[in-house]
């Protein structure tokens, strides 16, 4: 065998275990994700992910420090699904409006149709998570941020460019939009015994009217 030969074998052979560790801990969060998307979350453990994977509980923490690693790494799941799913909506430059609406409903109905990530998302939430997740896993999640902002960004530069939404820093748009959007989900993941304000479809459309009104601002 040649160097040259050899040299290739041993990038495929690379190539082969990394392919084998990431589907491996693919399985893992596929496992953890199971017993981690009912009301008794907070009882699983390690191992019980483990036997669910059909591996040993020491194969897990050769991908994850632990179970708050998992709780984050299956958020950022989510929420990157939800990215990708939002990349894939066009939306008019006739119709921007009409778009960003369309946008807002299929963020909450991507939230409805993901609710066995419901209790995974609002604990990593909570702010005693976030003051003990490590530096690395901050560094993902505004990594994350950033990207939401470059897909939304020219569109609001857009929309404010056409004269379709009031002039004001992009920041401002995004602080309202999210505490209005996260509340929302609040609503609609608690379910219809703890809100007393309609069914899902009533919130959906109550507060995507109400976003939009924020979003058009005083022109």
């Amino acid at each position: 065998m040649t160097s040259s030969h050899y040299l290739g074998f041993l990038v495929a052979r690379a190539d082969r275990k990394q392919r084998f560790f990431e589907h491996r801990e693919e399985d893992i969060l596929d496992a953890a994700l199971d017993l981690l998307s009912n009301h008794n979350w907070e009882s699983v453990t390690i191992e019980q992910i483990a036997n669910e994977a059909e591996i040993g509980k020491g194969t897990v923490y050769n991908h994850f420090s632990g179970k708050d690693e998992l709780l984050f790494r299956l958020m950022m799941r989510f929420y990157h699904g939800l990215l990708h799913h939002l990349k894939e909506a066009v939306v008019d430059n006739d119709d921007i409006l009409g778009g960003f609406r369309r946008i807002f409903e299929f963020a909450f109905r991507y939230h409805l149709d993901h609710r066995e990530y419901r209790y995974i998302v609002e604990y990593c939430n909570r702010i005693d998570f976030k003051e003990r997740a490590d530096e690395s896993w901050h560094a993902s999640f505004l990594e994350l941020d950033r990207a939401f902002g470059e897909w939304s960004d020219p569109l609001l530069l857009l929309a404010m460019e056409k004269r379709l939404i009031a002039n004001r820093p992009l920041a401002e748009i995004s602080i309202g939009m999210h505490a209005c959007f996260n509340g929302a989900i609040d609503m609609l993941w608690a379910g219809k015994d703890w809100c007393a304000h309609g069914d899902e479809e009533t919130i959906i459309e109550s507060v995507t009217e109400f976003m939009m009104a924020g979003l058009v601002g005083k022109m």
